[in-house]
């Protein structure tokens, strides 16, 4: 943590003192006039992993839906199901303009961790931004969303106006009928435990109002929503209805609170006794409006929301799961995992048995999947989410920072990845938050048909010069980018600095030669 000597901020993603407008307005000025080329922070300085691409526009193939679930052998007795050949990209997609816009207009919404850089007398400070929000339309509003952006917490005042706002957007959008092709919910923006119950359920109906009259919506994000069962498959029953024609992108990581999982607990989104209306069950209905989505080329889920015990939750998505380049994002937590945590408790705990996972692959051999591990503490867990024959294109690990206990083995873990995906793997990203070491030139000899590779964490020096002579003798013959981020002490950070100087320099050209994109650098805390 390093502090400014003047006082302004810090860096580390920690609050900033509270500031008057006028002061933040005359730090603007400050940093206009020191760079004014310096927007945004580039692609290439971003270490976070961010899933976007293109999938090629081929139409549905020709399919004769069987019956029930199990009628998967489809693709056996029809030889000409799988004729026309679908070549593999290794994941490498040119970028879609509906995710890969760079219009500001479209940007999520952070927290107070957005800064300027600047520099005031004789050093480099960060000054608190004006992150982009949505200004209230009211005078009133305006000054206190003004005040909010500079103090940097929302007050009861504001949160009063910004949810009349709100209520008068949505209505002017339902009225003027609104066409959109992306529509994120930011959880940054709008926080449904701060609504009331009457609030909440007029936000949820002019959502489904909106969603209805929508003609080409391509992309839809409910990341961190945290909505109830209920609300959750009726938005979702809302999409398969309205825009199945025209949805291709749908993100619901934490689209569920924690304990609201649609496969555990069945009840009914219909009011009242249900004494004399058949109640339908909860995960069908999430299930199959899921299936009725055709035209969708990215799904993003949470493992626990396919994951029944049974596997049926996974087989009734096949429907979507074999659209040629289908992309797959399930994310993987430590209350999902499988027979540990309760499933009573209706947050997760049930697995998707071996069986199924081989169905699928067999069924749905273009089949992207991506599996991200996010702050997991034991290998045990790790190793619960994945099974022999797991379809795993890309696996994303972060084991978060850990005060007590062991750390996470991280070398069982990527000897467990390389005995059973060796062959399908084309993406590994490992971010550790520990001091403990990591055998890189031994996982890529385990790994020689990886494509790319991502780490950020401590090595040994030997080991990664070891590990650039194996790149450099030809061995990885697929890999296109490495980007190895080096975490070291305060006391090592200089020595690091003339180490890692010296490697760029030395294979520098031989990454050129081979076309890899090479980056090799300290990882900025």
């Amino acid at each position: 943590m390093w502090y400014s000597q003047s006082g302004v901020g810090r860096i580390g993603g920690a609050s900033a003192p509270p500031m008057r407008a006028a002061q933040v307005d005359h730090i603007a000025r400050l940093v206009a006039a020191a760079r004014p080329n310096d927007t945004h922070i580039t692609e290439d300085h971003c270490v976070c992993w961010r899933p976007y691409d293109e999938v090629y526009r081929h139409g549905p193939r020709a399919y004769r839906a069987g019956r029930g679930l199990l009628a998967l052998e489809d693709w056996r007795r029809d030889p000409f199901l799988w004729l026309h050949h679908v070549p593999t990209n290794n994941g490498l997609q040119t970028i879609d303009y509906i995710l890969g816009s760079d219009d500001t207009y479209f940007w999520s919404i952070p927290d107070v961790e957005r800064y300027f850089v600047g520099d005031l007398h004789c050093e480099s400070v960060l000054f608190p931004a004006q992150y982009p929000t949505l200004p209230l339309h009211t005078p009133h509003g305006n000054h206190l969303w003004r005040t909010h952006t500079a103090q940097k917490r929302s007050p009861f005042s504001y949160l009063k106006e910004f949810h009349i706002c709100l209520q008068t957007t949505m209505k002017r959008m339902e009225l003027e009928e609104s066409q959109m092709e992306r529509i994120i919910v930011s959880d940054r923006l709008i926080h449904l435990d701060t609504m009331d119950y009457y609030k909440r359920k007029k936000y949820f109906q002019s959502l489904l109002n909106i969603l209805s009259f929508q003609d080409g919506l391509q992309l839809v994000c409910f990341e961190n929503l945290r909505c109830s069962r209920l609300e959750g498959v009726r938005l979702i029953q809302q999409l398969a209805c309205f825009n199945a024609h025209s949805l291709k992108y749908l993100f619901l990581w934490r689209f569920f609170d924690c304990n609201e999982n649609p496969l555990l607990v069945n009840y009914s989104y219909i009011t009242g006794s249900g004494a004399y209306i058949p109640r339908p069950s909860t995960a069908h209905c999430f299930s199959r409006s899921l299936g009725e989505l055709l035209n969708l080329r990215v799904l993003a889920l949470e493992y626990g929301h396919l994951a029944d015990g049974t596997g049926n939750a996974l087989l009734s998505l096949l429907s979507i799961l074999k659209r040629p380049h289908f992309r797959l994002q399930v994310l993987c937590v430590e209350e999902h995992t499988p027979g540990r945590a309760e499933p009573a408790l209706g947050g997760g705990g049930l697995g998707v048995p071996d069986g199924a996972w081989r169905r699928v692959a067999s069924a749905c051999p273009d089949l992207y999947l991506v599996m991200l591990f996010y702050r997991m503490s034991e290998y045990e867990h790790v190793r619960r989410f994945l099974s022999p024959s797991l379809p795993l294109r890309e696996a994303h690990l972060h084991n978060g920072t850990r005060l007590r206990g062991a750390h996470l083995d991280l070398d069982s873990f990527l000897r467990h990845v390389a005995y059973y995906y060796a062959s399908t793997l084309v993406t590994l990203s490992v971010q550790q938050r520990s001091n403990a070491a990591v055998p890189l030139r031994a996982t890529l000899e385990r790994l020689p048909a990886l494509a790319r590779l991502m780490f950020v964490g401590a090595v040994h020096e030997e080991d990664l010069r070891d590990l650039l002579v194996l790149v450099a003798c030809g061995v990885c013959y697929r890999l296109e980018e490495m980007k190895i981020l080096v975490e070291a002490d305060t006391d090592s950070r200089e020595h690091w600095k003339v180490v890692l100087s010296r490697l760029k320099e030395e294979f520098s050209d031989i990454m050129k030669l081979f076309d890899i994109e090479f980056t090799l650098s300290l990882h900025k805390f």
